[in-house]
């Protein structure tokens, strides 16, 4: 049986949706048309496409859904439309048996609920007992001693997680000999400030500075070559350098000299002046650049990663280095090497000189040893954070080891309390299985029964029956010859009728089609699996005879789902038509199913669809039925309200329903006092309530009124109708809108 509907996402259904929960087993639920009803048909049919919707079901059992809507319609009125199978007039035993597995069925399913729900508080009680265990334990504990050991120290985390801990311990019984004392003093020792691991810093490597430095060619005089003539003179003057310079300026094409401006510059001038700066001489000139060049960007990328050394070591709360000594090097580093480069450059201009560079390597060691010196000590560091570690894990050991060594009476009677608790799930699972393949071998049986009696011949002789019984003469259905278990609609000379059924024989004949599905299957097992039935507008295109038809065949599924006889266990019945609502929704006291059957109104508003829930009370209503629930309002204090409804509900039920005339309720009444009262009554009801008061009119007093509403109840003892009088003022729950036929 559905407990509960949650239908959104889809159609006029907004993403809140709407939720119709304690349904029983008949529910009614009106709405105009648009409002949402197919929709709710179509997700009750198939619900596996509506991944936003959810059925909830009784104990978690789906059942069977057959739904009757436009749908169902289209789809079986066809040529051929699927046979039914039924069990028809099949053998006395044979019904029997079926009745007896359908009854095994029920006990082994209702036995296997119960295992399940003996689990589930089981289940409940494990976990009570777990969390009561946990709680405790955590009190005594850790609480108790926090102040020493506290749970971040001890990695005791949540609850969850401290008695996992607790129970790891205890079930590997680490050995310890450590009192409480002497854990409280390591414990002030251990879980003070954890020291960090440094990393080991990379010595520096300026070992293309140092070759550069150490280059001939800075020693080396450059000068042209010597076996020109002019060289001589060169050389004497020593103005090598002059004269390369010099070079640069003559321009091309011109015979003047740049220093003394006279026409000196002959082309034999300027061939032994190209012969003096041969090859070896441009080659040096090359080399030089090229060395510039290179212990620029090496010295450069030195002193970034020196640099780069300095500025970590400060960021750092504590450093291994002694950062005086390292800045001060690092200055006459740099002092160095641009000395260096400020040589290298005048070398470049005066190729001939000399010139002796400053080495780097003492800088250079003084600053690897500082690297050294504190990697040493960074390395002692990291074996004492190593050390540090593991002597703390020995130290949380020797905790967790004390906390299960003296809570071990209690860790005991609670794994006695665990191992009984799953002791018993475990027997009810065992017991749940059993019931289980129970359930398998009673249904295989079942379905084998079933093969064996079902017919779908049953169902077109009941079809035919009620054509007949309610009019319907000129068309029957009957079986294919040709087609096994397959119907088709035929007029009384064979020839077939499908195309020519007016819409109401074509909705009537459809509906009794689906009525024989809900006592059958288009299987030949399945007959008597139980289901819920799913009816959506079952009267839309019938006349008002066939309404009544519709309702008389429905009422009796509502009293065979209340005495729980055949498969049908639950209808949730949708209607626009607010006469055929009145009518199945009929209640006296000679209902059965009173009980059993809620109401709902859907409606759309703003294109949103939406539901409310009446309860067992009918939110259909006639116009007598609401004179009678204004009367019995709490709220109703006018006197000349209550003389216009106690006037129309005489006149409706004794006048115009029985035809009584108030002289012969009024000779009812044998008490002069009494008949004096009724009398005014029956005057004021036939005079008071049409008749306008004029300036005479005295308004009654509370208790006039209420002595007067004793007599109108007395006419109803009087009369016999006191049956009439109790079931219209019967007290309500709630006073909801209603919708009234008038």
């Amino acid at each position: 049986m559905i407990k509960k509907i949650e239908i959104k996402d889809i159609a006029t259904f907004d993403h809140k949706g709407i939720e119709i929960d304690e349904l029983k087993k008949v529910n009614v639920i009106y709405g105009s048309n648009g409002t949402g009803k197919s929709t709710v048909s179509k997700v009750l049919a198939q619900v596996h496409k509506f991944p936003q919707c959810h059925i909830d079901w009784k104990d978690g059992i789906p059942l069977d859904v057959l739904v009757y809507n436009k749908e169902f319609c289209e789809k079986n009125y066809s040529e051929q439309m699927p046979g039914v199978f039924t069990l028809g007039d099949a053998a006395s035993d044979t019904l029997k048996e079926i009745s007896d597995k359908k009854l095994k069925l029920e006990e082994i399913k209702k036995l296997g609920i119960g295992y399940g729900n003996e689990i589930s508080k089981q289940e409940e009680a494990l976990k009570l007992e777990a969390n009561t265990f946990r709680d405790a334990a955590w009190s005594d504990l850790l609480k108790n001693y926090e102040s020493y050991f506290s749970k971040s120290a001890i990695g005791a985390g949540t609850k969850d997680n401290f008695l996992s801990k607790l129970t790891q311990a205890y079930e590997t019984k680490y050995d310890s000999s450590l009192s409480l004392e002497e854990l409280k003093k390591q414990a002030a020792l251990m879980f003070g400030t954890l020291p960090i691991r440094q990393e080991i810093i990379n010595k520096i490597l300026p070992e293309n500075c140092l070759a550069i430095e150490l280059n001939e060619i800075w020693q080396k005089t450059i000068v042209g070559k010597q076996d020109v003539d002019i060289a001589g003179l060169i050389m004497r003057l020593d103005s090598t350098d002059w004269v390369n310079q010099g070079v640069s300026y003559i321009e091309e094409g011109s015979d003047v000299c740049p220093f003394c401006q006279q026409h000196t510059i002959t082309p034999e001038f300027k061939e032994k002046i190209n012969s003096f700066f041969d090859d070896v001489y441009k080659h040096d000139i090359q080399q030089l650049d090229s060395l510039i060049n290179e212990y620029s960007k090496s010295s450069s990328a030195l002193m970034t990663e020196i640099g780069e050394i300095i500025r970590t070591q400060r960021g750092k709360d504590k450093s291994f280095f002694d950062i005086s000594s390292l800045e001060s090097t690092f200055e006459a580093l740099k002092m160095a090497i641009s000395s260096n480069y400020e040589l290298m450059i005048s070398k470049k201009k005066e190729p001939s000189r000399k010139v002796s560079l400053i080495s780097i390597t003492d800088l250079v060691d003084t600053i690897n040893e500082l690297i050294q010196n504190a990697n040493t000590a960074i390395t002692e560091n990291n074996r004492l954070v190593d050390n540090f570690t593991n002597e703390r894990n020995q130290l949380v050991k020797h905790i967790w080891n004390y906390f299960a060594h003296s809570y071990s009476a209690a860790i005991e009677v609670h794994n006695k309390r665990l191992n009984g608790i799953n002791k018993a799930i475990n027997n009810l699972q065992t017991k749940r299985d059993d019931a289980r393949q129970d359930y398998k071998t009673v249904q295989q049986e079942l379905t084998i029964l079933e093969n064996s009696v079902t017919s779908v011949t049953p169902t077109v002789n009941e079809i035919n029956r009620l054509l007949n019984g309610y009019g319907f003469t000129n068309f029957l259905i009957r079986e294919v010859p040709e087609n096994k278990n397959h119907y088709q609609i035929v007029r009384e000379n064979g020839e077939p009728a499908i195309s020519t059924l007016s819409e109401g024989e074509k909705t009537f004949i459809t509906f009794l089609y689906y009525m024989q599905l809900v006592k059958g299957s288009h299987n030949p097992n399945g007959v008597t699996t139980n289901r819920v039935l799913v009816i959506d507008d079952p009267v839309s295109s019938l006349d008002s005879n066939i309404l009544f038809v519709v309702n008389t065949l429905l009422r009796d599924v509502f009293t065979d789902i209340h005495e729980d006889r055949g498969s049908v266990k639950q209808v949730i019945l949708l209607t626009h038509n607010v006469y055929f609502h009145k009518e199945i929704a009929f209640i006296d006291k000679h209902c059965k199913w009173r009980d059993c059957i809620n109401h709902w109104i859907l409606r759309k508003r703003d294109n949103v669809s939406s539901i409310q829930a009446y309860g067992k009370s009918s939110p259909i209503k006639s116009s007598y039925e609401l004179m009678w629930t204004e009367l019995k309002s709490s709220t109703l204090n006018s006197c000349i309200v209550t003389q216009n409804i106690m006037r129309r509900i005489i006149e409706n039920y004794f006048q115009v329903f029985g035809g009584i005339s108030p002289d012969v309720i009024l000779e009812k009444f044998t008490n002069a006092e009494d008949k004096k009262i009724c009398r005014s009554l029956l005057s004021w009801v036939n005079d008071g309530s049409h008749s306008m008061p004029e300036d005479l009119y005295v308004e009654m007093s509370d208790d006039q009124l209420s002595r007067n509403k004793d007599i109108f109840h007395q006419i109803f003892v009087m009369m016999g109708q006191e049956a009439h009088y109790d079931m219209m003022m019967q007290e309500i729950d709630k006073e909801d809108e209603s919708i009234a036929i008038q």
